[in-house]
């Protein structure tokens, strides 16, 4: 037996069983300690937010801690958390926060991340514009602006603005990408009317019968729009061959709408003629009025011829002729020359009061080349009662006043021959020259120069005329007014 065994002999029974008791206790503890499962639990509060606006206030949620065990602190047993880390909300960014547990040898860690974030938009100020109005195409003078973010502070410098038409838009962008804009309307306006300048006089007067009106014409400016005469309207007419005073307005907007008129009056006025001193003479009792239409012809010498045998002055009505020169035959040995017509082409002189006109004083001029004068004295080609003329409505009507208004005398006739159609023979001519003249104390007789047999029974009609009492005169402007019936 060892020196072993005897010591163990000496143990009491007792002793050895407290021995025992207590090895299996330490062994049971151990035992239950290991399949406790010992293991720390963390909680953060659900509303705790995990991302943070920049600049606001942060308070970092309470995190506790749990030790928890399968067999012992199945409801846990709260341990003291130690925290690590700051959110720094003045800075954008991702900030890491940990937290850490021990007890009874064991020891936990969670960590958790908090984000700043810029979503705030920054704010762009402009400085109101106090002007009225802006003329447009002048360069804009921006009154100013500021810009300004809760962030990156003033960002005054960043701002880009970009001018469209009537629109300025103002743009800036933080450092964060959050983008703002803003817009001004630029007070485009224009309150100065453009002007209208005339060309020639505002106060137009010429005399009826010579020419017509002719528009001196006119410009328009505008100090935003520039030229604008192709915008100007007239209104009111001018009736060159009617007596009067007539308003011509011209008016002009611009794109602005300001409106702006002037006005042009034209006079035309009545050609006072001076009246012939012998006018005023009393008439013989009797008078025939010899007068001629559309020459001078081939027979006009030979007519001459017998009017200065028998000293009797006649009236020709002229027309051009090949022997047009044969009026200042005419003008010089005492005869009126009147005028008739230039083409004697009804469709051309009847189209217009200025068709008539042109025609008119075109012969007019050759007149006076070979007489030394103009003449006021004339007949209308077909008599002022012709119907040739009906194509355009009313026209003898107004010529016979605008050519009175002119200054102008016109003859009809009350005696005709017959020789422009009613007949070819000279007999026949003197008895309807003679026999209508019997009736009358004032006899215009109608013959042409251009017609041979009409011609030949002039000298006929001369002598009749002397052996019954009758005197011959040539018209003049103030000889008593034979007028027919106006059909148009």
């Amino acid at each position: 037996m060892s020196s072993i065994d005897k010591k163990i002999k000496k143990i009491p029974t007792w002793t050895m069983i407290v021995i025992l008791a207590a090895l299996v206790l330490s062994i049971a503890a151990v035992t239950l300690y290991m399949l406790n499962d010992w293991r720390i639990e963390f909680t953060v509060p659900e509303h705790s937010e995990q991302t943070v606006e920049c600049l606001s206030p942060y308070d970092a949620p309470k995190v506790t801690a749990m030790l928890v065990g399968n067999i012992f602190y199945r409801e846990g047993k709260e341990v003291e958390v130690t925290s690590a880390g700051e959110v720094d909300t003045g800075k954008v960014g991702e900030y890491k926060l940990s937290y850490s547990a021990s007890a009874f040898g064991v020891s936990a860690d969670c960590e958790r991340t908090v984000t700043v974030v810029d979503t705030t938009a920054p704010v762009i100020t402009l400085i109101p514009d106090e002007r009225a109005y802006i003329i447009p195409g002048t360069e804009y003078d921006d009154p100013g602006f500021s810009a300004a973010d809760n962030v990156d502070g003033d960002i005054t410098d960043k701002v880009v603005a970009v001018t469209e038409n009537d629109t300025v838009t103002y743009t800036v962008s933080d450092n964060a990408g959050n983008v703002t804009t803003a817009t001004r309307q630029i007070p485009y306006g224009d309150p100065v009317a453009p002007v209208i300048t005339l060309k020639g006089s505002e106060k137009v007067e010429f005399t009826i019968g010579r020419g017509s009106y002719k528009e001196p014409g006119f410009t328009a400016t505008d100090n935003v729009d520039g030229d604008i005469t192709d915008k100007v309207e007239v209104s009111g007419k001018v009736n060159s061959y009617a007596v009067g005073t007539y308003t011509l307005t011209y008016t002009v907007e611009d794109s602005y709408h300001n409106v702006s008129s002037v006005t042009r009056t034209v006079t035309v006025n009545k050609h006072i003629r001076q009246r012939d001193i012998s006018s005023s003479e009393p008439l013989p009792e009797k008078v025939i009025y010899l007068t001629f239409d559309d020459g001078p012809g081939t027979y006009t010498a030979e007519l001459l011829d017998v009017l200065k045998e028998y000293n009797v002055k006649a009236t020709f009505f002229v027309v051009k002729t090949g022997r047009i020169s044969l009026i200042e035959r005419e003008a010089a040995e005492g005869h009126t020359v009147g005028i008739h017509s230039l083409t004697h082409e009804y469709k051309k002189i009847y189209a217009s009061e200025e068709a008539y006109f042109e025609d008119l004083w075109a012969m007019n001029e050759i007149i006076k080349k070979y007489t030394g004068s103009y003449s006021y004295i004339l007949r209308f080609p077909g008599g002022s009662s012709n119907k040739v003329s009906r194509f355009n409505s009313g026209i003898m009507t107004r010529l016979t006043k605008a050519v009175e208004d002119a200054g102008f005398a016109y003859f009809d006739w009350n005696v005709d021959s017959g020789d422009a159609g009613g007949t070819t023979e000279t007999d026949q001519v003197y008895k309807n020259v003679i026999n209508a003249v019997k009736r009358k104390k004032i006899a215009v007789v109608l013959q042409h120069d251009i017609k041979p047999y009409s011609v030949k029974a002039v000298e006929r009609i001369i002598i009749w005329g002397l052996e019954n009492g009758y005197t011959f005169l040539p018209l003049t402007p103030d000889s008593p007014v034979c007028h027919a019936r106006i059909n148009n």
